[in-house]
């Protein structure tokens, strides 16, 4: 595994609940992702880097896009054979793609790129495995302005107050920008869509849990001895933020699809 890239295998067992779109929307992002694809072919090869457990991709194989994927993380893999045994993939990196020269119609990142030191190098690698004319897509979740983000701006804020550290932010905009320099650089037209919208509950209680458990990678480099006292400064902190722990705080998303239409 290349240096600075992020394994998920330490959150297999609860990413799929942690990371769950629902039922209705994850419909949604697979037709419109579906539709996309058959603007270049009838019958689409694809590619997804950074596969998981298939969250994204087993709905795609059942609608007919023959899939194949490489992530780097084994129990992350086992969790998707589990599912769909007969969906091709292999472990390899992002940046050492193990299939020829335009071997497939699209190559798909969906919530990879902003976890890549420099996500320009992956989207290079992806190029050269797409055949002409064929497509690069990317897909993110956005959040809208919620209890959710003041959160974790709140995390930021004391993890910087107790180490000097700064876990960062605005991730998605790192690999917005990666993948509109690219598709420039190829003189491929990029296309936004949002494919679906819904409504996420939680509350303090549990956000806390969740920094505590570390299921987020936003948290990994955070050192096991500053945790309990980042808990204690923040649990009091979001309980006046939020009008208690127990209280349930919507937080509206959106799944975007970014997509890049090769030249032929």
């Amino acid at each position: 595994m290349e240096t600075g890239l992020k394994s998920f295998d330490r959150v297999a067992d609860h990413y799929d609940a942690t990371r769950a779109i629902p039922h209705d929307a994850l419909a949604a992002v697979t037709a419109g992702i579906v539709r996309t694809l058959h603007e270049v072919t009838p019958m689409p090869s694809v590619l997804e880097v950074g596969i998981g457990t298939g969250r994204i991709a087993v709905p795609l194989a059942a609608a007919g896009v023959r899939m194949v994927g490489v992530d780097i993380a084994p129990a992350m893999l086992a969790r998707l054979r589990a599912k769909h045994a007969e969906l091709p993939v292999a472990m390899a990196s992002a940046l050492a793609l193990p299939l020829r020269k335009r071997a497939v119609d699209a190559v798909l990142f969906v919530h990879l790129l902003h976890l890549i030191p420099d996500p320009s190098d992956a989207l290079r690698a992806a190029h050269g495995v797409v055949r002409p004319d064929g497509l690069l897509l990317y897909g993110r979740t956005d959040h809208g302005e919620s209890a959710r983000r003041r959160v974790i701006a709140g995390v930021r804020d004391v993890v910087r107050e107790l180490t000097g550290m700064d876990l960062g932010g605005q991730w998605n905009a790192k690999a917005d920008r990666a993948f509109a320099d690219i598709a420039r650089d190829l003189g491929a037209p990029v296309v936004e869509t949002v494919l679906a919208r819904w409504t996420e509950q939680t509350n303090g209680r549990q956000l806390i849990d969740a920094l505590r458990r570390r299921l987020f990678s936003s948290t990994w480099a955070i050192p096991d001895a500053v945790m309990p006292e980042l808990i204690d400064r923040l649990t009091p902190r979001l309980e006046q933020m939020l009008g208690g722990l127990d209280r349930s705080v919507d937080n509206e998303a959106s799944f975007t699809l970014v997509a890049a239409r090769l030249r032929g």
